[in-house]
């Protein structure tokens, strides 16, 4: 090749590469404090309260024990919705920059480092994108590597590494095994039940008693049909909605239940105005355009409205946008047999 050629070659490889650089999309310049509080700012701070005069001193020493057992949720679905979140906010929270605060800010709100209204944006340099797999799967891990090592065990093994309440790890040796929610966070709910039991042993309200004692050795067992059950039957003027519920953070299978609490007082008055509804329940279900097969026969005292005054929520109860109602439990074995 002349020199004349070879300048020409070494010229227009410069020049493709030079194109294929202008092509790649530069990454997305990530927010300043100003934005930040602009993105924050649709978040509108509300200050909720609740009329506790009416409940005697011990319920409303149950009630607290029953908040600082929520305060356990945030660290518990921060763990599952990404590994490294404990640690950024370690690192956030020493941050005393005025960027630095406001990164902190919408962490809080958003329980890890993307904004949710925002397509799962991050705000903070350095994280990988938001994790599909959310912290219920092992790091690395393929989903259908996943999916392949579920069907290939038995029926028994299959239901636990599906269920709701295990996290899936990787043994030392590379393989996979379900890992129950028990252990997984042990430390966690050990100290959770502690306090359910602390505010079992304070109230005087039996269905409220059952619930918390049974919903305690849930937290340590990992079986949470009976306390579902308890829950399904409470009814007192304290109405507390904490454990593992809903499945949304678990974007490969929607399988696996993140942590979250809704901590309530009953508001009776307006309660009572929905008992009505309550009543005609069962004629809607018998009326509706289904096979009567599917319907539920036994749907009238099944279903409890009630309408509360939110007292604290944390955990997948209280990321980004809030809730305003809810139907649970998720497990169809109790709404068969209760009712949501």
């Amino acid at each position: 090749m002349s020199a004349r050629a070879a300048l020409l070659a070494a010229a227009l490889g410069l020049a493709i590469v030079a194109g294929a650089e202008e092509r790649a999309p530069a990454p997305p310049a990530l927010p300043d404090s100003a934005r930040l509080q602009a993105m924050a700012a649709r978040f509108a701070p509300v200050a909720i309260t609740a009329d506790l005069s009416s409940l005697p001193a011990p319920e409303r020493q149950a009630l607290a024990r029953l908040v600082e057992a929520a305060r356990i949720m945030d660290p518990l679905f921060l763990r599952q919705v990404w590994a490294g979140n404990p640690g950024l906010l370690m690192q956030l929270v020493g941050d005393e920059t005025p960027l630095g605060r406001a990164r902190l800010h919408d962490f809080m709100i958003n329980k890890g480092p993307w904004s949710r209204l925002d397509g799962n944006s991050p705000f903070v340099p350095g994280v990988p994108a938001k994790p599909e797999a959310a912290n219920f799967y092992p790091a690395g891990a393929a989903k259908d590597e996943v999916e392949a090592w579920m069907k290939s065990l038995g029926e028994a093994d299959q239901a636990a590494a599906r269920g709701f309440f295990t996290t899936i790890r990787r043994r030392p040796d590379g393989t996979f095994t379900a890992v129950p929610y028990s252990l997984e966070y042990q430390g966690e709910l050990a100290r959770a039940a502690d306090l359910l039991r602390q505010a079992a042993a304070l109230t005087a309200q039996p269905t409220l008693k059952a619930f918390l004692t049974r919903r305690a050795q849930a937290f340590l067992t990992n079986d949470y049909y009976d306390s579902d059950v308890a829950w399904m039957e409470l009814d007192a003027s304290i109405e507390p909605t904490l454990g593992p519920y809903e499945v949304y953070e678990d974007e490969w299978f929607n399988a696996k239940a993140a942590f979250e609490a809704f901590i309530a007082v009953r508001d009776e008055a307006e309660t009572a105005k929905l008992a009505r509804f309550g009543a005609e329940l069962q004629d809607v279900e018998n009326h509706l355009p289904i096979a009567p097969a599917l319907r539920n026969p036994a749907r009238g005292a099944l279903s409890p409205i009630r309408v509360v005054h939110l007292v604290f929520a944390s955990g997948d109860g209280n990321r980004g946008v809030q809730t305003a109602a809810y139907n649970l439990p998720n497990d169809e074995r109790i709404t068969a047999e209760k009712g949501a």
